[in-house]
């Protein structure tokens, strides 16, 4: 059978595929003559507009855009949905204005719009609004409050002393600055994921899981996708498979390096203060650390377990292929610890209550990789999420279709095209 099929609301739709299906298959045992190969042969399933591998959180938006435009999409996962082999898995994410990049605003901005529109369709709550607290040297918050104050987006600064006067699980010094981003909050990932795979089945879409694409070929206008199961013809297809991009396209120009996280939630230190790590009053945060590590840290408010705090340092243990390491390297305990330690006194620091992992697929500037593949007009990319991709997906996904018709995105992503790797090697020569 080709695939398993998940989560299909139209029966219709889903009925005639099988039927589709199963018609092609009998049809080629019979030509076999009932040998021991007619089970391996491979049905081939044409008169597909759009096939999107990987239905991670880019994957789904993807697919549900093409879906919505009118371009007939199939969604091939190759492991279960809602695996945590990736990066798409888990409860909650920070969604944010504020960027050290204005490119991202836009994109922002778009997803919360789709994400009220859905919250109005299926009548449930997708987000928390909790504030976004951003502190870092007072030249980074001087330069993300410019970006913010050209889009109108509200926004305050503060000093970092002030910042524990705000919100008391905090303490910082005067040498740090913050920046506050009203609108800033958690997005609920597994619903965001749950959701918009639902609405693709819902306007006809069809997704396939557990089954692995094994590789694809261009020719003339059509893309043969090759999967451990069948054989796909389309019109486009469009990869979004994450830490697997490398082996997929091993001749990609620029650099691709995985990464095992260590997603730690920390409990407070004492039991009256467990109060002050819910989401009324606990805000998300970015800290970018002066203290000589490349990377900074990040937290939300107690969402995937109770009573305990995420906090995280943004970086990770760079891992060969899309396998976690057996165990967590303890850097990256032992840095947000520290972290802790000296700014959020109120949690134990001492160890955390629960250590979760994660994938970051990171580019070679830390920027997303979105668009056509070199000189492959009909595959596209959608991946390098580096670690902060959730909040934006809708907005690439819409991107991504737009492309998949040929159109041009209404939002610009040329920041985030295999173009400027081409220009920095060239400036290089």
């Amino acid at each position: 059978m080709c695939g398993v099929y998940c989560h299909i609301v139209s029966t219709f739709n889903r009925v005639i595929f099988r039927e589709n299906f199963l018609r092609r298959r009998n049809c080629l045992r019979r030509r076999a003559g009932g040998s021991r190969w007619a089970a391996r042969i491979f049905v081939v399933m044409d008169g597909y507009d759009v096939i999107v591998v990987g239905a991670g959180i880019f994957g789904s938006c993807t697919a549900y855009h093409c879906q919505k435009r009118g371009l007939r999409t199939i969604l091939i996962e190759q492991f279960n949905l809602g695996h945590k082999n990736g990066s798409s898995h888990g409860m909650s994410r920070i969604i944010r204005y504020a960027h050290t990049e204005p490119e991202y605003v836009p994109l922002v901005r778009d997803a919360y719009q789709q994400i009220a529109a859905l919250e109005r369709k299926i009548g449930e709550s997708l987000w928390k609004r909790t504030g976004l607290l951003w502190v870092s040297k007072p030249e980074e918050i001087t330069s993300i409050s410019k970006i913010l104050h050209d889009f109108n987006i509200e926004h305050e600064t503060i000093s970092g002393e002030e910042v524990g006067f705000r919100y008391p699980q905090f303490s910082f010094g005067n040498n740090w600055a913050a920046l506050i981003d009203p609108e800033g909050g958690v997005l609920y990932a597994d619903k965001w994921l749950r959701t918009f795979q639902d609405e693709f089945i819902s306007l006809g879409g069809t997704i396939l899981e557990n089954e692995e694409v094994l590789s694809y070929s261009e020719t003339d206008d059509i893309v043969k996708v090759t999967t451990s199961k069948c054989v796909f013809h389309s019109k486009k297809v469009i990869f979004t498979v994450g830490p697997w991009l490398r082996r997929l396209f091993p001749d990609l120009p620029l650099q691709i390096q995985p990464e095992s996280i260590a997603v730690c939630y920390w409990k407070a230190a004492r039991s009256e203060d467990a109060a002050l790590l819910e989401g009324g009053k606990f805000p998300v945060f970015i800290a970018h650390s002066d203290g000589g590590l490349p990377f900074g840290f990040y937290g939300l408010p107690a969402v995937d377990y109770a009573g305990c705090a995420k906090i995280c340092f943004h970086s990770g243990e760079h891992i060969d292929g899309p396998t976690h390491p057996e165990n967590v390297c303890q850097e990256f305990i032992d840095h947000p610890a520290e972290f802790i330690r000296e700014h959020m006194p109120i949690l134990d620091s001492s160890a955390p209550a629960q250590i979760d992992r994660c994938k970051y697929t990171v580019s070679e500037d830390n920027h997303y990789v979105i668009g056509h593949y070199q000189e492959a007009k009909n595959v596209l990319i959608g991946g390098g999420c580096s670690g902060s991709g959730f909040k934006v997906a809708p907005g690439i996904g819409r991107a991504l279709s737009q492309m998949a018709a040929n159109e041009k995105p209404s939002i610009d992503i040329s920041f985030f095209s295999f173009d400027r790797f081409q220009k920095s090697k060239q400036q290089l020569v």
